[in-house]
């Protein structure tokens, strides 16, 4: 799996000026419904765009204009790293994301400078996590949890990179599948029944959902935290502790968008709770098998080309 780390130095200054509001919001749209009268989520759905979970430096607007984004869109692609996932290069993506017909420029909306809101020991963590993925390539269980095919982008808070990334959504009575072509297999969201006892924590958490009017509200806890990385494609990983509560909404606006929101609460990491939000597209094709495990080749090419580099010092 990819998790790209891209660093955006300087942007067009066009992007920090007011830019009124482009949203189109779909009039008197009709959710459909299973069989059990829930709303109907069930199918392929992936993002593509080069929107990343917190703003660049230098732009001040979460919304901009077409021109805007497309500028931007330029200036991100000039700073992809010259080694990259052939997959990048393959997609090809140029946009940034689309939420109810508005260009965004970062995940996060709350705080509205669209940045993380750490405290100094959530902004230390975030130090030592980046650290761990530049510098630490002695050992397998030293390297982040998505190259070890233990953790996945479909895991709260959903998280995307700069490809076509698609997921699968399966709806039962009582519960919510999520399968992201990516490693770690399926999400699991319980619509029923109790959490389990606070000592039984995983990497996943416990999802626990239910549903207000056409909205699926789902609150994650009961996470492992043992790795305390969710990474992203910035350069700064979101990070949890055991204490970390995430919340999400699920919204179908429209035949084709499905509208994702996300509330991260932890005052240990955090200052204030804070939020992002970023749709997916309704794709018609196939999900694939993603066999991580057997296809694995990123984590030992990245021990060894370590191993080469003490070598020729």
């Amino acid at each position: 799996m990819l998790y790209l780390r891209l660093t955006v130095l300087a942007l067009l200054a066009s992007l920090a000026i007011s830019t009124p509001g482009l949203a189109q919001q779909p009039q008197g749209y009709n959710v459909p419904r299973t069989e059990h009268g829930h709303p109907d989520f069930q199918a392929v759905w992936a993002t593509a765009f080069l929107t990343m979970l917190e703003r660049p430096p230098g732009v001040q607007n979460l919304v901009v204009t077409p021109e805007q984004a497309q500028a931007l869109g330029a200036m991100i692609r000039t700073k992809l790293p010259v080694l990259v996932d052939p997959q990048v290069q393959l997609d090809d993506v140029k946009q940034l994301t689309r939420v109810k017909g508005e260009y965004r420029t970062s995940f996060i909306v709350e705080p509205l400078d669209g940045r993380m809101p750490f405290t100094q020991a959530g902004s230390d963590l975030a130090a030592r996590v980046s650290a761990r993925n530049s510098k630490k390539f002695d050992n397998p269980e030293e390297r982040p949890l998505g190259e070890r095919c233990l953790e996945s982008l479909g895991y709260a808070p959903m998280r995307t990179v700069p490809v076509f990334l698609p997921l699968q959504i399966v709806q039962t009575r009582d519960y919510v599948v999520i399968v992201n072509e990516g490693p770690a297999g399926p999400r699991l969201i319980h619509l029923t029944g109790q959490p389990p006892p606070d000592a039984l924590r995983t990497v996943e958490g416990y999802s626990a959902g239910h549903w207000e009017g056409d909205t699926l509200v789902v609150e994650t806890t009961h996470l492992l935290a043992a790795d305390p990385a969710r990474d992203t494609a910035g350069p700064r990983s979101i990070v949890l502790s055991p204490q970390t509560r995430i919340t999400e909404r699920f919204t179908r606006v429209s035949p084709a968008e499905l509208f994702y929101q996300f509330t991260v609460e932890d005052r240990e990491l955090y200052t204030q709770p804070w939020s992002g939000e970023f749709s997916l597209v309704r794709h018609d094709g196939p999900l694939y098998e993603y066999a991580c495990h057997e296809g694995n080749y990123s984590l030992s090419n990245a021990l060894l080309g370590e191993r080469v580099k003490e070598r020729d010092r």
